[in-house]
């Protein structure tokens, strides 16, 4: 995609107001440039979703760039190098990423929303140049991958170690704690750990998993999985996939007559297949992490549904890719350093309590606040963000989606994570 070089004029003014005056800490100007770059699946499996995480992402760096123009400060430039498509391919992500860092010299990604091209290219070159990484990828093991202190690889999104556990919940006030469940999940690394984390979930409460079936998802034709999955008459069932792949093995399922839409759970991926451009089925639910909690997630809403490019259509989960830029913009104006080292370092404080609290919408309050040497609390659309030092976001809460008789999908209740 083409380079797109955002920078903003003077801090001259800003001196002279006497924001920062009494402040010796910004005594001197900050002058930074920050580069960002952006992995997402933009074609393959869930490309819609990967185009949406792409453009929120870069209207949020549009809007840094505006603000910072409209404040007149010359020596703070923010960057867009490049958007890369990953493909949904941990090959293609490590690729795509050696490029940014390479030859962009990027000091922040933010992507991928695949787990697994997240692991691998954090594995195989950002965490190894000290890259940092927002992901919207769910896996709970991708935190783990930070040994060491600043974290690097920074998960906007809550961990499946999470939403197994909320899927348990809601499912056992649905079917009863002791019901039997089977689970049908896509064979990598997003489909073997959320499955995993809902068995012992599940199986802690009281019910029973009578099977689990994991299957390819390039498998061209999924009809013996299908009727695998409906063998034994669970009383529900648990489908961990994206949308694209799930369609081949929805048409099978039903088919056999035995499958029920209505007693059906999909993970957050399935929560509006109609919207990624397949279909929906009548009655399913799923879970997704409530994204839209801050104050300011009606104007984000507003601000992509007016600015993004057209036919890349809004999805709330992209509020997490929103939110992480602005995250690691004023990580580095604390820092008053594009060292991806020093950004790091200052996401815990930037997200977290005490502080003024500002969100995207007083960016310009914010920046003045952070050069005044005042303690801030960025609240993103998403929420409070809250990160922790080992790189994982705070949620609280999960809506719960389901498909209605006209196909539309719509959020029935947000629910509460019990302890």
């Amino acid at each position: 995609m083409r380079k797109l070089l955002l920078s903003a004029v003077g801090l001259t003014a800003l001196i002279a107001t006497g924001i920062i005056a009494n402040n010796p800490a910004m005594a001197q100007t900050p002058k930074f440039t920050l580069k960002y770059g952006i992995v997402s699946g933009l074609t393959g499996d869930s490309s819609a979703a990967g185009q949406a995480w792409n453009e929120a992402a870069r209207l949020a760096i549009n809007h840094t760039a505006e603000t910072l123009k409209k404040m007149n400060l010359p020596d703070i430039q923010v960057v867009l190098a490049d958007s890369q498509d990953s493909q949904g391919s941990p090959q293609a992500g490590v690729e795509v990423a050696q490029k940014l860092v390479q030859v962009d010299k990027v000091n922040v990604i933010i992507g991928d929303t695949f787990s697994s091209v997240t692991s691998a290219m954090a594995s195989a070159v950002t965490i190894p140049n000290k890259v940092v990484v927002f992901t919207g990828g769910t896996s709970p093991a991708l935190t783990k991958l930070n040994t060491t202190q600043p974290s690097y690889l920074w998960q906007a999104i809550a961990a499946d170690d999470i939403q197994g556990k909320i899927l348990a919940q809601i499912a056992g006030e649905t079917f009863g704690k002791n019901a039997k469940m089977t689970i049908a999940a896509r064979n990598d690394a997003y489909g073997t750990n959320l499955s995993a984390v809902f068995k012992d979930a599940w199986t802690a409460q009281g019910g029973t998993i009578l099977k689990t079936v994991t299957y390819n998802p390039q498998q061209p034709l999924l009809d013996s999985e299908a009727r695998e999955i409906v063998a034994g008459s669970p009383d529900g069932w648990l489908m961990i996939d994206f949308c694209q792949t799930f369609a081949k093995l929805a048409l099978p399922l039903a088919r056999t007559g035995q499958w029920e839409a209505s007693k059906t759970f999909g993970s957050d991926t399935l929560n509006d297949c109609q919207s990624k451009g397949t279909r929906n089925y009548p009655g399913m639910r799923a879970v997704q992490a409530n994204a839209s909690s801050g104050a300011s997630f009606p104007a984000f809403k507003a601000l992509y549904e007016k600015n993004a490019r057209p036919g890349v259509a809004f999805a709330s989960f992209t509020s997490e890719a929103f939110d992480s830029v602005f995250v690691a913009f004023l990580s580095a104006l604390q820092a008053g350093s594009s060292d991806p080292t020093k950004i790091a370092g200052q996401v815990v404080n930037i997200t977290n309590d005490p502080g003024e609290n500002y969100t995207f919408e007083q960016l310009e309050d914010a920046i003045k606040a952070v050069m005044a040497g005042r303690k801030i609390h960025f609240n993103g659309a998403t929420g409070p963000i809250s990160y922790t030092p080992g790189g994982r976001a705070g949620a609280s809460a999960y809506d719960v989606w389901q498909v209605q008789e006209n196909g539309s999908s719509k959020v029935i209740a947000t629910v509460p994570l019990k302890q």
